[in-house]
């Protein structure tokens, strides 16, 4: 799991971000969850770094999860066809909820 932090995910936040979802990535994992809570805004470049990594994990049938999506930010991710969209769900616990109906 994942928790990003500052009011506003900009351009300089996605480098960081890149790395820590590289390395979740490894994990083998059969999800890496991200919470939004902390973050008002969530910048272009950062919502097509969240969508590639969606398509890989998904392409590895893994999930991408966010949590608590701004709602400015809610709208470029879900008209998008499910191979390219991470799952939206409203808290941590739903994500974890998602997970595990996935393992039945």
């Amino acid at each position: 799991m994942l928790i990003l932090s500052g009011t506003v995910c900009t351009p300089a936040d996605e480098e960081p971000l890149h790395r820590a979802l590289h390395r979740a990535s490894r994990t083998g994992k059969a999800a890496i969850v991200i919470d939004l809570s902390l973050v008002e805004v969530v910048s272009a470049d950062m919502v097509e770094l969240l969508l590639a990594y969606a398509f890989v994990l998904h392409a590895q049938v893994r999930r991408l999860i966010l949590c608590h999506v701004p709602p400015g930010s809610r709208y470029r991710f879900l008209h998008l066809d499910a191979a390219s969209q991470p799952l939206l769900v409203a808290s941590v616990l739903d994500a974890i909820h998602e997970i595990n109906l996935a393992r039945i």
